[in-house]
């Protein structure tokens, strides 16, 4: 049976996480048990064999210099940086975006996430007095009742019963009634509209703005002019409509990276998860296993799961371009550790010390502190490797957050 210990830790930049204080004699005999186990056990997950620590929220937080934080995407994708983190023997290797391909042979998978963002601000205003107003639509509802949860500004004067309206190009008004409140200070509306259903969602697509969920979120803020136009934020591989935040880590993958996997034999199979409006919310609570998730749609097809099963049958990679699309293959899993084709909503939160199913390495970006993905990339590669990464990341002036560079785990 696993002993759990907890003891003063510090978190990833050294400040003194909470714990029980006990004598330095047992702190030392703990951290040689644990510094034996990091070096001999291969599986991030089994390195804390010996220790568990129930990590909290203030282990996650640190400070990036704003230097090192753009606000817009840069220009070259293959001139990102790339830094590759070896599990197996945990090394460090500092490379660039066109050098990603050298670390796939015949047989890998890699997992992209087909998402594709539409245009979900809506500019509108009340019927009664003709006060301005904005609505951001998070997801639809019912296609038949043309129902959908929103987010409105000012919420404060939107009552249910309320009438909205919005002008389409023609100045022909397309009315909503505010039907429900929700949970999470949203609201239920129902557009009054005879046309097909196809016809509206693309008479809502005219209608439609894409700006940045992140700006409204304050992750931005701080910059003079932050970058706020993500219409042109898409993958090269986004197909289905239904994020309303853009996935960033695919926007490393370029159409030179994806044709030369495909040359060298490495599959390339598409998953989807549809990003909400609060993916890159912070966690709030400082016992992490008390955090919920918000609720994401994804789709798993049966051709994916073909592909992705020959290399984990076969021992070979499985690369998840993106956490969102780590977390929908392990929403998807089977009894003998297999991946299953799927359509629903998850809210899966990851965090030490979960044991992953299917992939086996790691795309992803350098995240923002207190985010749901650290605890995720904690599970993922072991909050002491993390720690020294993001430390080094630091030290080598790696570029972080969405327009940031990228960070290959194996």
């Amino acid at each position: 049976m696993k002993k759990r210990i907890c003891h003063k830790r510090k978190n990833l930049f050294g400040r003194k996480g909470k714990g029980n204080q006990v004598n330095q004699n047992k702190i030392n005999k703990i951290n040689k048990i644990n510094k034996k186990a990091f070096k001999t056990k291969k599986d991030s997950y089994n390195i804390s064999k010996y220790i568990l620590i129930n990590f909290k929220n203030s282990d996650f937080n640190f400070k990036v210099p704003k230097k090192l934080i753009p606000n817009k995407p840069r220009l070259s994708k293959n001139r990102t940086r790339l830094m590759v983190l070896n599990r197996m023997n945990m090394t460090i290797q500092h490379k660039y975006m066109n050098d990603f391909n050298s670390y796939f042979i015949t047989g890998d998978t890699l997992v992209l996430n087909n998402t594709k963002m539409y245009k979900y601000i809506l500019y509108g205003k009340k019927e009664k007095n003709g006060s301005d107003l904005q609505v951001y639509l998070l997801r639809e509802i019912n296609p038949n009742e043309k129902s959908w949860e929103v987010l409105v500004q000012p919420a404060r004067k939107i009552r249910i019963g309320n009438r909205l309206f919005f002008l389409d190009e023609n100045n022909e008004k397309l009315i909503a009634v505010v039907h429900d409140n929700t949970i999470s200070k949203g609201r239920i509306i129902k557009f009054t509209c005879d046309l097909p259903n196809q016809i509206f969602k693309n008479k809502i697509k005219n209608l439609g703005k894409i700006q940045s969920g992140l700006i409204k979120y304050g992750l931005y803020t701080s910059f003079k002019k932050p970058f706020i136009d993500f219409s042109n934020l898409q993958t090269i591989y986004a197909k289905k409509e239904g994020s309303t935040s853009p996935h960033f880590p695919g926007l490393h993958i370029s159409k030179y990276i994806l044709k030369k996997l495909e040359f060298y034999g490495i599959n390339i199979s598409y998953v989807t998860l549809h990003l909400g409006h609060d993916t890159y919310d912070k966690i709030i609570v400082e016992d992490i296993q008390k955090h919920k998730m918000k609720e994401e749609y994804f789709k798993i097809t049966h051709k994916a799961c073909n592909f992705i099963n020959y290399s984990i049958n076969s021992q070979k990679k499985v690369c998840a371009i993106g956490t969102s699309t780590l977390r929908a293959l392990e929403s998807s899993v089977s009894p003998s550790n297999t991946l299953i084709p799927n359509k629903k909503w998850t809210n899966k939160f990851i965090y030490p010390y979960y044991k992953f199913h299917i992939a086996n390495s790691l795309l992803t970006n350098f995240h923002q502190p207190k985010s749901t993905v650290m605890p995720l990339l904690a599970a993922f590669v072991g909050y002491d490797f993390l720690k020294y990464a993001y430390d080094l990341a630091i030290k080598k002036k790696y570029q972080f957050y969405n327009f940031g560079d990228a960070m290959l785990i194996l």
